[in-house]
């Protein structure tokens, strides 16, 4: 545990990026609970600390960069490369710089195994995620109130349980194979489902604690537009949709 809140606590988010939410102990905690054995320490390490950085990049998302800034974030993340620093915005900078590092130790981990496809695996799992991002803040910016369809191709993405799927496997060892991978990335129903569930139990959890607590995000105010599907049915939609996936 001292060694991942040691991390956070050198990259100084709390302070350099105050707009995002500091979840470093929820963070922690989740991922205890999809491996706790010793035997699992590295993917632990891995999967900790990969949410916990795309809980700051969901927050660069939603609440806080430029419609310009995230063309230029989301052109970043998909190329991995030092010299892309050069275009962002200071505080994305931070954010890149840890991600960029985030990455280059799973590759270097992986390398010692002879197992460094699986980082290509990983990396393309983000890019999908953050294109998705991308495409929210988008309506975002633009006002724009997607169908439920709409919402659930893309929004089925952004709850970030497929990106997570598959980056739990990489620290596994032998117990994973290439063919999980190729599996993974296929979007098995099983996994498809328990993101249909994850992302809907998320947002009608969070819709409540955002109207509760007042807390309204451009999207948000957007999907509660009376001519939305977040009103009246919206429970019933989901739960249909998720009937027939």
């Amino acid at each position: 545990m001292l060694w991942f809140f040691r991390w956070w606590k050198d990259l100084d988010f709390a302070r350099k990026l105050p707009f995002a939410r500091d979840r470093v102990v929820e963070c922690y905690f989740w991922i205890l609970g999809v491996y706790f054995e010793p035997q699992y320490f590295l993917a632990r390490r891995i999967l900790t600390k990969v949410i916990a950085m795309t809980s700051i990049i969901d927050d660069i998302y939603d609440v806080y960069g430029t419609l310009e800034e995230l063309v230029l974030f989301t052109d970043a993340i998909e190329r991995w490369e030092n010299t892309a620093l050069d275009q962002l915005p200071e505080y994305m900078k931070l954010c890149y710089q840890a991600l960029l590092d985030v990455y280059n130790m799973i590759d270097e981990e992986m390398a010692k195994e002879g197992r460094s496809y699986r980082v290509n695996y990983a990396k393309s799992a983000m890019n999908k995620l953050v294109r998705a991002y991308f495409e929210e803040a988008k309506w975002c910016h633009e006002g724009y109130v997607p169908s439920i369809e709409e919402y659930m191709r893309v929004a089925l993405v952004t709850g970030a349980y497929k990106m997570l799927a598959t980056t739990s496997l990489v620290g596994m060892g032998d117990l994973v194979t290439e063919e999980g991978f190729k599996w993974v990335s296929s979007d098995p129903l099983i996994l498809e489902a328990a993101s249909v569930i994850c992302r809907l139990m998320d947002d009608m959890v969070g819709h409540k604690v955002r109207t509760d607590k007042k807390i309204w995000s451009k999207l948000e105010h957007t999907r509660m537009n009376p001519n939305s599907i977040w009103l009246g049915l919206a429970n019933f939609e989901y739960f249909d949709y998720l009937a027939h996936c």
